[in-house]
């Protein structure tokens, strides 16, 4: 069973179904849950149940008034069109889109960490080479940042990449990097998406499953 999230004023049968934690699922839940929108959360554990069923074999997957969804990116690229989060032109969609993309590699490149089969010694490497990764990458997120005006990613509003930057700044926390406080303009980002009444009452809400 799913738990509903949101207010609705009608009803749009939406249901997102991931795993118990935060993961490749995280940038649409909060893109549903700014949007104000009810939908159910569905978490389950037992991946085997439900793979026959998947279009691909894998989660996460979004059941939108009767279509499904499948693929992370595409499931969230989707919300943001929905509720107005992708950008109000082309131009600030490729630049949301750029963002996006950008934030995806250093996510995979965390999951690698995380989900390393080698010994102890061999991860612990594998941690501090992404942590310098982190650096560099953070680095490069700041100056574009400044060269749009230092408020958002695009368009100088919010969009579904500031979002997924949130995300990610959540996601490196649990990666023991705080590296993001050295970037004045990223740490302020990070503060304001927290501070949006919604997002604020996800975060400290949210099912604690991990990530």
């Amino acid at each position: 069973m799913g738990k509903v999230f949101g207010k609705l004023k009608k009803s749009n049968n939406i249901k997102l179904t991931y795993f118990d934690f935060t993961g490749r699922a995280e940038v649409s839940r909060i893109i549903l849950t700014y949007a104000g929108v009810k939908f159910t959360d569905e978490r389950i554990t037992d991946l085997a149940a439900i793979k026959e069923k998947l279009p691909f074999g894998q989660l996460p997957v979004l059941y939108y008034k009767g279509v499904q969804i499948s693929q992370s990116m595409a499931i969230a690229r989707f919300l943001a069109n929905e509720f107005k989060l992708a950008g109000r032109n082309n131009l600030e969609r490729a630049q949301a889109d750029e963002i996006v993309d950008a934030l995806v590699d250093l996510f995979n490149k965390g999951f690698e960490v995380m989900f390393s089969q080698g010994s102890a010694e061999e991860t612990q490497k594998l941690r501090k080479e992404y942590h310098r990764t982190v650096d560099t990458e953070l680095e490069k997120l700041e100056r574009r940042l400044e060269t749009r005006g230092g408020q958002f990613f695009a368009g100088n509003a919010l969009t579904w990449a500031d979002i997924q930057f949130f995300c990610a700044v959540d996601f490196l926390r649990m990666m023991e990097s705080t590296a993001v406080e050295k970037y004045p303009l990223l740490a302020d980002l990070n503060k304001r998406i927290g501070e949006i009444p919604n997002i604020k009452q996800w975060m400290e809400t949210r099912p604690q499953g991990g990530h």
